[in-house]
């Protein structure tokens, strides 16, 4: 194609992906726990002026670098402090992220390629997610991703420049999220240059000597400055506790079998993880002789996809968006076979028999497994209604006491997905390639702007934004040296919202609770349902308001009624 055609293409790209990532994004509360944290230590930042040592409860927050805080504090500055703000940079990686494997796979294979390979990855469930998440990993991945795809042009294109800007990239993943930025990068060039008997050259050729200068220029200084700034308590918290420990011991209950990861790939990158299987065993060099550039970039691609899968299923400590760098491998993998799919001009050959097309043949059965997954999600989505009064009784924290309903979504989900699994299964038999391959990246888009416009509304009224209600009322209370205590509750968007300090209490400790309640200055406690009445029988409290499963109780003897705000 012409370079028109080519700007075209990451036009068309960069506008999905925008609006796959963006839309909506600040119309829902910021979720607990993870994205709240990130949120209002960036809040802190900015409010304290101390852009040095990240802070979370005006308590200095080791857990990650400062980089993330840099970013979401700067869009605090232009757009305020706010969901879509606190949003922005993971969209704007997302679709950084998209452009860049569309570069990348296009300059290795051609426009069909970068296109598919874009598409694949824009519409991946988990890439959506984390598009739309206040936390480092989209930043992370967009890093990591950057700087293998430089490392690989540079190696296939003997550009020394290329490698320069690989390790800029390495160290600006070290900065987002630590050591794992280099890790995964090294483990998966280093296995890489030794099974194609490359090391030597590329050594010769990377010029390391500058790369590490770079790296370090751009990863070390923050590091320096911190460690000077807070010394060993730092070094222990960062590099022992929240990277050693977590992957030598299970971190705050986040564990799981060796096999964690596997439903993850499943629903994560879902709608295209039925096609991985049959892409990984097509795709895979055959032997390490003579090796073309595709089938060079299949192999680094899936040691890349093994690399990230070993490692994260060995750790101790798991999260579904750990894993977040190994989508684009598997996009390009995918990709892969469906460009070879489109290009294979022999029409397919009867189902369950021989004779030639094996690769169209191969891609059949995997839309096949497309359409049961399809066909089964729209029976769960139209069974909802019915699952939910089942599980309803045992819902924990006082979801079980008030009542839930979901609307009509569901049904609107149900029939997406069931026309979507006939159509699209129906396309693959009638050879309609590009028709049948367009149902797939739309199915899923469709999916989620159904989700995001009445799904996640309905989502946040009962979970999220009854919390962010409270906060916000305490917020209004005008005492200035009020005081905020949660019981039994660890939920940051209480301090983000309220924007104060909190006492946060665990179950139990009535006699601390006690001791804060008889004191003179204003306090208000949070906590759930079913903990109210222990708070009002050993604090003697006076009951304020409900929201959703959230109790509020104060000291405050006038003015505060959170249940007479609007009129209840």
């Amino acid at each position: 194609m012409s370079k028109g055609s080519n700007r075209y293409l990451l036009t068309g790209l960069i506008i999905l992906s925008s609006l796959l990532f963006f839309y909506k994004l600040g119309s829902y509360t910021l979720f607990d726990v993870d994205e709240a944290v990130f949120s209002e230590a960036g809040r802190e930042m900015l409010e304290t002026g101390n852009w040095l040592t990240p802070q979370y409860n005006y308590i200095n927050r080791y857990d990650k670098p400062a980089l993330f805080y840099w970013l979401m504090a700067s869009s605090y500055l232009v757009s305020g402090i706010n969901e879509f703000a606190a949003r922005f940079w993971s969209a704007l990686m997302g679709v950084f992220l998209i452009a860049a494997t569309f570069i990348f796979a296009r300059r290795i294979n051609g426009d069909s390629y970068g296109l598919l390979s874009g598409l694949i990855l824009a519409t991946s469930i988990e890439i959506i997610v984390l598009a739309h998440s206040a936390i480092t990993d989209m930043t992370l991945t967009f890093f990591i991703a950057s700087g293998l795809y430089l490392f690989f042009i540079a190696m296939e294109e003997k550009d020394k420049r290329l490698y320069l800007l690989s390790y800029s990239a390495m160290g600006l993943a070290v900065l987002t999220k630590g050591p794992i930025g280099l890790v995964i990068p090294a483990m998966t060039i280093i296995p890489y240059l030794l099974l194609t008997k490359k090391f030597r050259d590329t050594l010769r050729d990377a010029r390391p000597f500058f790369g590490v200068i770079i790296f370090l220029a751009i990863a070390l200084p923050w590091y320096i400055l911190e460690i000077r700034a807070n010394g060993w308590e730092y070094i222990n918290a960062f590099f022992f506790k929240h990277n050693i420990n977590r992957f030598t011991s299970v971190n705050s209950g986040h564990s799981g079998s060796i096999l964690f990861y596997i439903p993850v790939i499943l629903t994560g990158f879902f709608p295209w993880s039925p096609f991985l299987p049959y892409a990984v065993y097509k795709t895979a060099p055959r032997g390490l002789a003579e090796m073309d550039t595709k089938a060079r970039l299949a192999l680094f691609s899936i040691i890349w996809f093994l690399t990230v899968l070993i490692f994260f299923s060995l750790s101790q400590t798991k999260l579904p968006n750990y894993i977040a760098s190994l989508f684009p491998p598997m996009a390009l993998v995918v990709a892969m076979l469906l460009k070879d799919f489109l290009e294979d001009n022999p029409p397919f050959p009867p189902l369950l028999k021989g004779g030639e097309g094996g690769l169209s043949k191969g891609v059949r059965y995997s839309a096949i497994f497309f359409a049961l997954s399809c066909l089964i999600l729209a029976a769960i989505f139209g069974l909802a209604p019915m699952i939910l009064n089942r599980i309803h009784p045992i819902l924990p924290d006082g979801f079980s006491e008030m009542p839930i309903t979901i609307g009509r979504w569901h049904i609107v989900i149900s029939i997406l997905f069931f026309i979507s699994g006939i159509t699209s299964v129906i396309a693959f038999f009638k050879n309609k390639k590009g028709v049948a391959i367009g149902i797939v990246g739309l199915t899923i888009s469709i999916f989620i702007l159904i989700t995001l416009n009445l799904a996640m509304p309905a989502v946040d009224r009962l979970v999220q934004h009854p919390l962010k209600e409270v906060a916000l009322f305490i917020r209004e209370m005008g005492e200035k040296d009020k005081r905020i205590a949660t019981y039994g509750i660890n939920n940051p968007s209480i301090l983000f919202y309220s924007r104060q300090k909190a006492f946060i209490l665990n179950r139990g400790e009535k006699e601390r609770l006690n001791a804060m309640a008889n004191e003179e200055t204003p306090l208000y406690v949070i906590t759930k349902l079913p903990y109210a009445r222990e708070v009002k029988e050993a604090t003697g409290m006076r009951y304020a308001g409900q929201r959703g499963i959230y109790i509020l109780l104060t000291n405050n003897p006038a003015q505060c009624d959170l249940d007479k705000k609007d009129g209840r």
